[in-house]
């Protein structure tokens, strides 16, 4: 049977005992267990002692029991009094260090019951304050995280959330703790996050994925999850997750493509000028002749239909093409939908065509018979479109030359994907830098920002799908673009 002792019976009925029960059971407890007189004089110190403090019994026996430091409080007067002392206090080892220990010290009585003697029993708290204080270190450092944590064990049950976490979620640990992880998710992350916490589960170290968090006032929070296995004692336990607010970083994603995008425009604004000014001009023209013609009598009424038809027809293309490039010009929402890539080819090939015919560069459209469904943002992909078909032209600047456009459907991996490729008849891309191209701020351009094509990846990748480029083996270079195919019913 075992138990904690009760150091005060015992140490009380020290009167009864004998000397051999002192050398022989207190003498080889692992505790410290020493016996003072009234003034201080060390009596009795058995191995527990000498491990503790380091004295070797003949180098302190009948000693002050102040060289152990034992100063403050005056435990003896405690005892001289009859009474039992217990309390922290500051003690030192024959090397000096100073150490935290926990003492009871007792009175012992002769046979009319007054004090003639102390015994005491210490504790080292070095250890256990240790202990302590890195877990309030460490608790410490988990409060103030700007990422919230959380603990599930391996049933999924949330065990700890530190007050970031709470903050995100909106809700306090009473209503976190104890409950399961999805509780708290977006229904259609479910199933992602599931299936990656199932592969930290089954042995994978760690996991980085992103979900949707529903605050209990009904918003949406896009997190980025970062899991990773919890062990206790060796053995799996459970897991960690580092959990990053997204919704900062995605309205600044939004406005690097907002930025990346009105330089676009900018790049664009001879191109706009031509498609607008030069049917205008056509139209102030026709107009003037017409109004001159009324004024004379020379036109008859079928022939005034015919031209005021034309003139229709050009307002209409003017219109068009603004709309075009206001719709491209806007702050759009991340939201994406069905988008049939051919059709945003198009929609992208109309803002910058009639450019790429004045710097006599000819553009070859090979689209794919059928049409091919991503889940994506077209307004993006068209921004992703127009810079990749803006470098291929400034390649073939001044001489000119072709831009062939291609859309295919593929499969790789078990998996079908829409491929798109720009290639070009060029010079190709300089040797040394194809692996840099893509890097934020590099530009091969007099003045250009080094944006474009990493804002396209960073697009393309946010899409699921990849982007890389190559030279062509004959001269040029190529760009493919590959994103997850949707099928053609899922449209309807």
């Amino acid at each position: 049977m075992t138990g904690t002792l009760d150091w005060e019976n015992i140490i009380l009925g020290f009167r009864l005992t004998t000397k051999d029960f002192l050398e022989t059971v207190l003498g080889s407890l692992s505790e410290s267990i020493i016996v003072t007189d009234l003034d201080g004089k060390i009596v009795y110190y058995n191995e527990g002692s000498e491990g503790l403090f380091g004295y070797r019994p003949e180098e302190i026996l009948v000693r002050s029991i102040i060289e152990l430091g034992v100063r403050k409080p005056n435990v003896l007067a405690e005892m001289r009094k009859g009474r039992t002392f217990r309390g922290e206090v500051l003690l030192r080892r024959k090397s000096g260090e100073r150490f935290p220990a926990h003492i009871i010290c007792i009175p012992l009585r002769d046979r009319s019951g007054a004090p003639m003697a102390m015994v005491g029993a210490a504790r080292d708290l070095t250890e256990e304050k240790e202990v302590n204080r890195l877990r309030e270190f460490n608790e410490n450092i988990i409060t103030s995280l700007n990422d919230g944590i959380q603990i599930i064990d391996k049933d999924g049950i949330i065990t700890f959330a530190n007050k970031r976490f709470e903050e995100m979620v909106g809700r306090g640990g009473g209503e976190l703790i104890g409950r399961h992880y999805q509780r708290f998710m977006d229904r259609n992350v479910l199933e992602s996050v599931g299936g990656s916490m199932e592969t930290l589960h089954k042995g994978a170290d760690k996991k980085t994925f992103e979900a949707t968090y529903i605050t209990k006032d009904k918003r949406e929070v896009p997190v980025l999850i970062s899991s990773s296995r919890l062990y206790r004692n060796g053995n799996y336990d459970g897991m960690i997750n580092a959990v990053t607010d997204l919704t900062e970083i995605r309205v600044l994603k939004e406005e690097l493509y907002q930025s990346e995008k009105l330089t676009l425009l900018g790049t664009l604004a001879g191109e706009i000028a031509h498609e607008v000014n030069n049917p205008l001009s056509g139209l102030i023209l026709a107009v003037q002749m017409l109004i001159d013609d009324a004024k004379e009598g020379h036109i008859e009424r079928k022939e005034l239909l015919i031209e005021l038809k034309d003139i229709e027809n050009d307002a209409m293309r003017c219109k068009r093409f603004i709309e075009k490039i206001l719709g491209f010009s806007k702050m759009v929402p991340e939201a994406k939908g069905l988008v049939n890539i051919n059709d945003t080819v198009e929609e992208a090939l109309a803002l910058i065509q009639r450019q790429a015919k004045l710097d006599n560069v000819s553009v070859v459209k090979a689209f794919s018979s059928r049409p091919l469904y991503v889940l994506g943002n077209a307004n993006q992909l068209q921004q992703v479109i127009i810079n990749v078909v803006n470098n291929s032209r400034d390649a073939l600047f001044p001489e000119g030359g072709t831009v062939t456009i291609k859309t295919s459907a593929v499969a790789a991996k078990g998996k079908r994907w829409v491929c798109l490729e720009i290639g070009d008849t060029g010079h190709g891309i300089p040797e040394g830098i194809t692996g840099r191209i893509f890097d934020s701020f590099f530009t091969t351009k007099a003045k250009g920002t080094g944006l474009g094509l990493s804002v396209g990846k960073k697009i393309i990748e946010d899409h699921g799908g990849t982007i890389t480029a190559q030279n062509l083996q004959n001269h040029g270079a190529s760009f493919v673009v590959t994103l997850p195919r949707k099928r053609w019913k899922m449209s309807k």
